[in-house]
C-alpha cells in the first residue's frame, strides 16, 4: 500500500470516528437546560445510548455479512444523519426514539472502526476529538439559540462524514473471521465498567457541578475541558498499550485519575471543578486502552469479538449508568451515585488485571488494509 493511500485511509477513519460521541456529549451538555432534566426521562436519556449501542453492536456482524462492510458503514452514517435531525423535531418521545436510533447507528460504526483502523491512533484520537467538540460547542449553541439547534447541528457533521466515506477510493478491508476462541469475559467486563464511568462523566458532570453551585457556563466549560484532556490520552494510549510490558500497571495508571476526579466531586465539587474535570478527562485514556486491546488480539481480532465485547460491555454500562441516575433521583444528592462510581472504578482495575494477564501481545501492522468494493467480506458470527 502506498503512503498516500495509507494517509487517505487514516484521515477517513478520523473523520468517521469524530461522529461516535457528539450525539452523547452534546446531550449531556444540553440536558440541564432541557425540560426533562432531573426527571426519570433524563436518567433514561443518559443510560439509553449505552443500551442502544450494545444492541447495535450485536447486529453489526449480520449486517456486514448481508450487505458488505462498505455498505454497512454507509447505512450507519445515513441512519445517524436522519436520527440526529429527527430527535429535535418533537417532544420527549421523539427525543428518546431519535437518540436510540442515533446510538444504534453509532454502534455499527463503533464496532467496525476499531478493526478497520487496526490499532491506528486516528480512531481513538477522532473519538476523543468528537467528544470534546460535542461538549465544547453545544453549551455555546444552547445560549445563542436553543437546545434543539445545539443538538441538531451534529446531523451536519454526520452528513459530511457520509460524503467523505462515499468518496473513498476503494473499500476498507473486512475484519478477520473469528478463529473459534471464546471472547475474554474479563475484557468484556473491563470495557463495560470503563464505559460506565465514561458515559457518567459525559452525561452527569455539568449537572453535578451545577447542583453544587457552580455557574452553568463554568459547568459546561468543565465538561469541555474534561473531554479535551482526553484528547492527548486518546493519541498516546494506543502506543503505550503496545509498548508497556507491565499491562496491569498501565490499567491502574489509567484508572487513577478518575479515582481522584470522582473523589473530588464527592467531597468538594465546587472547590476545584477545573481540577476534577482535568482528572476525569485524563482517565478517558482507559477507553483507548481497551479499544486498542480488542484490535490487537491475534487470534480473536474479528468483527465478532468486537461485537461481543462492545455489545455486552455497553449493556453492562447501561445498567450502571441507570442505577446511578436512579440513585440520584431517589436521594436528591450525588453522594450515593458517586460512591457507586468509586466501586465501579475498583472493579475496572480488577477486571483489567484479569484481562491483560491472559493477553498475548500480537504483531501489529500500522497500515490500514484497503480492498476494492467487490471483495467479499469475511465475518465471524
Amino acid at each position: 500500500m502506498s503512503r498516500a493511500t495509507t494517509t487517505v485511509s487514516t484521515l477517513v477513519i478520523f473523520v468517521l470516528a469524530i461522529n461516535l460521541r457528539p450525539a452523547v456529549t452534546s446531550l449531556g451538555a444540553a440536558l440541564p437546560d432541557m425540560s426533562v432534566a432531573g426527571s426519570l426521562v433524563g436518567a433514561v436519556l443518559v443510560a439509553l445510548p449505552l443500551w442502544a449501542i450494545g444492541l447495535g453492536g450485536w447486529a453489526t456482524p449480520f449486517l456486514c455479512r448481508w450487505v458488505g462492510p462498505h455498505r454497512t458503514v454507509t447505512v450507519a452514517l445515513l441512519g445517524l444523519v436522519l436520527s440526529l435531525a429527527g430527535r429535535v423535531l418533537g417532544g420527549p418521545v421523539e427525543l428518546l426514539v431519535g437518540t436510540a436510533l442515533a446510538c444504534l447507528a453509532i454502534a455499527v460504526l463503533g464496532t467496525m472502526l476499531p478493526l478497520l483502523a487496526q490499532g491506528s491512533a486516528a480512531f481513538t484520537f477522532g473519538l476523543g476529538f468528537g467528544s470534546t467538540a460535542g461538549a465544547l460547542v453545544t453549551p455555546t449553541a444552547v445560549m445563542s439559540s436553543s437546545w434543539r439547534v445545539a443538538l441538531g447541528v451534529w446531523a451536519t457533521a454526520a452528513l459530511v462524514a457520509q460524503q467523505v466515506w462515499q468518496r473513498t477510493p476503494g473499500e476498507f478491508g473486512s475484519p478477520r473471521a473469528a478463529s473459534g476462541a471464546a471472547p475474554a469475559a474479563a475484557l468484556t467486563l473491563h470495557f463495560g465498567l470503563i464505559s460506565t464511568v465514561t458515559f457518567l462523566v459525559m452525561g452527569w458532570l455539568p449537572g453535578i457541578l451545577r447542583d453544587a453551585g457552580v455557574p452553568p457556563t463554568t459547568a459546561g466549560a468543565c465538561l469541555a475541558l474534561s473531554m479535551a484532556m482526553g484528547l492527548p490520552m486518546m493519541w498516546l494510549v494506543p502506543g503505550w498499550t503496545r509498548r508497556w510490558r507491565n499491562q496491569t500497571l498501565l490499567v491502574v495508571t489509567l484508572a487513577t485519575p478518575n479515582v481522584i476526579g470522582v473523589t473530588g466531586l464527592l467531597l468538594a465539587p465546587a472547590a476545584a471543578p477545573w481540577l476534577w474535570a482535568i482528572a476525569t478527562g485524563t482517565g478517558m485514556g482507559a477507553l483507548a486502552f481497551v479499544l486498542t486491546t480488542v484490535s490487537l488480539r491475534s487470534k480473536d481480532s474479528s468483527l465478532s469479538l468486537s461485537a461481543v465485547v462492545q455489545g455486552v460491555g455497553y449493556l453492562i454500562a447501561g445498567f450502571g449508568v441507570l442505577a446511578c441516575g436512579w440513585l440520584h433521583t431517589s436521594t436528591g444528592t450525588w453522594r450515593t451515585p458517586l460512591l457507586l462510581v468509586l466501586a465501579v472504578l475498583l472493579g475496572q482495575m480488577l477486571s483489567g488485571h484479569l484481562a491483560v494477564s491472559r493477553r498475548a501481545t500480537p504483531p501489529l501492522s500500522p497500515a490500514l488494509v484497503v480492498r476494492r468494493q467487490g471483495d467479499a467480506p469475511e465475518v465471524g458470527v
